[in-house]
């Protein structure tokens, strides 16, 4: 009730600039409904800007300057006409400052620590940690399981996970164990595919979590790596049969 009420409402329209790279901020924004496309600028001045992200209705931005008095990182674009939340820097800082940080870093400590992620710009990073939710499995536990739909992209912060597989004739056979830093669930989410593979924790198991929709709008920047390793995986498969 308290962030509501500090919320003024903004309204732009398609092709305006909300937040432009370099500028010092002002406001953080939640999307109430409209799409809004962020950029970051390129070194060289003949470099267009990189699209990074894209934000739909409930996403949020623009927290990263006011949280750290630095200006802004990226250059916020609607893409259609757009309605928004806007909290301003005072109110940011004195409702959800002190939990925005304490997530925040929490993950970007271990983010920084993927390989996978070793690529991103920090902005990319801290898209990534605040976008992330956190599930603990017990011993046993099934994650995700072979021929189901898959909705969620997962990382282990923590334990191990064994993936197993089922042939045509029904035997099942381990294929692979995962621990901290290791990640999965990305074929199912990046194509038409159904999970691939039986993921179970072996002993207490802790992993950060993106759902369908998340995975999307934050992982981008390097859904060419995770295509690349997506098509190694298939090769190993097709060995092993």
């Amino acid at each position: 009730k308290t962030v509501q009420d500090a919320m003024l409402l903004v309204k732009k329209e398609e092709d305006s600039v909300i937040i432009k790279q370099g500028d010092d901020g002002d406001n953080f924004y939640i999307i109430d409904s409209g799409n809004v496309d962020v950029f970051i600028k390129q070194e060289g001045d003949d470099e267009p800007d990189k699209l990074v992200a894209s934000y739909g209705d409930g996403d949020s931005f623009g927290e990263l300057a006011i949280m750290y008095n630095a200006p802004r990182a990226a250059t916020c674009i609607a893409k259609s006409d757009v309605r928004l939340w806007a909290l301003d820097r005072v109110s940011f800082k004195v409702i959800l400052m002190k939990t925005t940080i304490s997530k925040r870093n929490i993950h970007k400590g271990f983010l920084q620590q993927v390989p996978i992620l070793s690529q991103l710009t920090e902005y990319e990073v801290l898209t990534i940690a605040d976008a992330l939710e956190e599930e603990n499995f017990d011993d046993g536990d099934v994650i995700c399981r072979q021929n189901d739909d898959g909705d969620r992209f997962y990382i282990i912060k923590e334990g191990t996970a064994v993936c197993s597989k089922e042939d045509d004739n029904g035997s099942t056979c381990e294929v692979a164990r995962l621990e901290n830093g290791a990640y999965f669930g990305e074929i199912a989410l990046m194509t038409t595919k159904p999970r691939q593979a039986t993921v179970t924790a072996s002993g207490k198991l802790k992993c950060l979590y993106l759902d369908r929709k998340t995975f999307k709008r934050v992982m981008g920047p390097i859904q060419d790596i995770l295509m690349r390793n997506i098509e190694e995986y298939n090769k190993f498969q097709a060995a092993i049969i």
